[in-house]
């Protein structure tokens, strides 16, 4: 079992969520797709392994998954892409503002998670000009990866 879908079936067992077979096997695709995936590309996937599971199931696992800070929304094409916990500054903690920075390349579409610390002084700031409470973010930058300026 890997690194991610060990520390997320923990996650998820302390925030109580029984591990069902489904959930587990959109987990373990999740793991391998190195894309983001709509529910309907994880659906067809599932089904071309012979592992049918009804797109309604895929849609709460993903809310699930979403709520617990295991997966990220690509906000520009509305799919989602597993969140890389196991570093210094994990996502699913309990952090003030839940990262979620994007670095997605316009040549070949390739999704890269980035922790950016220094972004806490901005949303400070926003929330002292807005009188706003900000609860989380999202932030997309586009460009070209470094294996297509080569």
């Amino acid at each position: 079992m890997s690194e991610y879908i060990e520390k997320a079936i923990n996650i998820l067992k302390e925030n109580d969520f029984r591990i069902t077979n489904p959930r587990k096997l959109v987990l373990k695709l999740l793991d391998k797709s190195s894309e983001a995936l709509s529910a309907y590309e994880i659906k067809e996937k599932l089904d071309s392994q012979g592992k049918e599971v009804d797109i309604v199931s895929i849609y709460r696992i993903i809310e699930g998954r979403e709520k617990n800070k295991l997966i990220h929304r690509v906000l520009s094409n509305s799919k989602i892409m597993k969140c890389q916990i196991g570093q210094e500054d994990e996502c699913h903690k309990h952090q003030e503002h839940h990262c979620h920075h994007l670095l997605i390349c316009q040549k070949c579409g390739r999704i890269e998670e980035i922790h950016c610390a220094g972004i806490s002084p901005i949303i400070k700031k926003v929330e002292n000009d807005s009188h706003f409470k900000i609860k989380s973010h999202n932030l997309e930058f586009y460009g070209i990866c470094k294996n297509c300026l080569n």
